[in-house]
């Protein structure tokens, strides 16, 4: 059994909002192992702007710190990923995050994919992602659906059919043989096997795709490299426990 914090990065979703997601975390990973969405106590409400994504990641630590004890893995709940790396510092269990883990499998089912992102201010933001990642050569586009975070409805059919004809737009004119809700909360609408079926192409999950890697690495015991990943100087930190 694999117990995986899903750490959260902002403070702007509902409770019931927030338990939604935690169901649905929990009915993706394979039986036995179980996710548990961690809430931080100060956070933006989304994170849609890099002084966003800094603040998150500060956040993100602490949320880290008080309960690294209690989990197997850790998964950075938020497409763009906040603190990712820092997250992975401070810690020797193994720590995935979503749009990384995401970017890899359509790197592996497809020679050319896009993201669907939310907003024309995010997609420089996952450019650089994409950069970080080392697969700019594979990256077909990044497509926005213009869907605000804190507007999103994970039962709005009209933002469905928004990802489907962004979805056709990027396969017929940029080239995409898989796509990629560039959005956690896109990603919880789960609908990416209506999606693909209209587009005829890989529409990947990143709320599946990240919690399997996660379980998967606890599981075998696979952990971010201590070379690439260095632990800091703890001495330097303390008040990243404070509250």
């Amino acid at each position: 059994m694999v117990d995986i914090a899903y750490l959260l990065s902002s403070v702007g979703h509902s409770t019931d909002e927030i338990r939604r997601r935690e169901r649905v975390a929990n009915e993706l990973v394979p039986d036995g192992d179980s996710v548990e969405v961690v809430r931080p106590s100060d956070a933006p409400l989304s994170v849609e702007s890099t002084v966003e994504e800094q603040w998150a990641a500060v956040a993100l630590l602490r949320s880290l710190r008080a309960n690294e004890e209690r989990f197997d893995a850790f998964f950075v709940g938020c497409f763009g990923e906040p603190g990712l790396a820092a997250v992975r510092e401070s810690t020797d269990k193994p720590v995935v995050g979503s749009a990384t883990a995401t970017f890899h499998t359509a790197a592996q089912v497809a020679d050319q994919f896009t993201v669907l992102t939310i907003l024309d201010e995010t997609e420089p933001m996952v450019r650089r992602q994409i950069h970080r990642a080392h697969l700019r050569e594979r990256l077909a586009s990044v497509r926005v659906v213009e869907a605000p975070v804190l507007d999103i409805d994970h039962e709005s059919e009209d933002l469905v059919d928004d990802m489907v004809v962004t979805g056709q737009a990027a396969v017929t004119e940029d080239g995409a043989e898989a796509l990629i809700p560039g959005c956690m909360s896109l990603s919880f609408m789960q609908v990416h096997g209506r999606v693909a079926a209209e587009l005829g192409v890989p529409f990947l999950d990143p709320v599946r795709i990240g919690l399997g890697t996660a379980a998967m690495w606890a599981r075998w015991g696979v952990s971010q490299s201590p070379t690439a990943y260095s632990s800091p100087d703890e001495s330097k930190f303390e008040s990243l426990s404070d509250t």
